[in-house]
């Protein structure tokens, strides 16, 4: 292995050096900021217990809105959802120092993003604050939601790392969860009940008929032996007067001729004899 020259190990530690330097620059630890700050150590406790302190820390530029020990009864009995949604709205995604408002003077509010807004779960523009400067009276921050009303007013400013992160404190919470309970999972619906559907209907069934339709049916001539194949098939619908009348008459002749050839026959065997 060859010695490194001098002008590249000079050149090595130099660029590890300002990368470690960017590296330290970009990043923050709103823990360790705050605990620089006795009055603000509740608060800090609670960034930690919502882990909004982890998601504060990842970002680039952030300007957190802080209160001061025992203005946090607000959240006293509220879930851990919505001390989370809370929290989130007093981190600010972008830079203000107090500089920086006191020359922000409008007659109409600036709308600021929060860590909430940007969780996707905000509603009604919870997710967003006003700010108000109108340079007649101290600076204001409330919801951007038309239900809320509690203002909140700029105390001073805490500490400040230029266009990474600032620390305000103001006079109390932006309690948004006074007026919209934390998102929580929606109930699963039940399935709406299933119709019953009866049977379907099946072909109509041919009536039995009954006994005084049978009787009708049958021609007063007609014997009680067995019909001959040529005889046509008796029809299912009892028949009108007008057919029996008709089936009758051939019936009472057929009868006749039967007999007459039955006398025929005898007469003519007995003369054979």
């Amino acid at each position: 292995m060859f010695p490194m020259s001098s002008p590249a190990v000079a050149f090595f530690f130099t660029f590890s050096f300002l990368l470690s330097a960017a590296a330290d620059a970009a990043a923050f630890d709103i823990g360790k900021i705050l605990s620089n700050f006795s009055d603000f150590s509740d608060f800090s406790d609670m960034l930690k217990e919502t882990g909004v302190a982890d998601d504060l820390n990842n970002r680039e530029t952030v300007t957190v809105l802080a209160v001061t020990n025992g203005n946090l009864g607000a959240l006293s009995g509220q879930s851990a959802e919505a001390k989370k949604m809370v929290m989130r709205v007093h981190v600010v995604l972008d830079y203000y120092d107090e500089a920086k408002l006191n020359k922000s003077h409008s007659k109409t509010a600036k709308i600021l993003t929060t860590l909430y807004q940007q969780s996707g779960m905000a509603r009604n523009q919870l997710g967003f604050l006003n700010m108000t400067n109108t340079g007649n009276g101290p600076v204001v921050f409330s919801s951007a939601s038309p239900n809320f009303h509690l203002e909140a007013q700029l105390v001073k400013e805490v500490t400040s790392k230029p266009y990474d992160i600032s620390v305000l404190q103001v006079s109390n919470l932006i309690n948004i969860a006074s007026i919209s309970p934390a998102p929580s999972l929606a109930p699963v619906a039940a399935p709406p009940p299933r119709k019953v559907l009866g049977p379907a209907p099946g072909p109509a069934l041919a009536s039995t008929p009954s006994v005084e339709e049978e009787e009708d049916a049958k021609s007063p001539g007609t014997s009680k032996t067995k019909p001959s194949s040529a005889l046509p098939p008796v029809a299912d619908a009892p028949a009108s007067e007008e057919e029996k009348s008709a089936v009758s008459v051939p019936s009472g002749d057929y009868l006749a001729s039967t007999v007459l050839m039955v006398f025929t026959c005898a007469w003519l065997l007995l003369t054979m004899i």
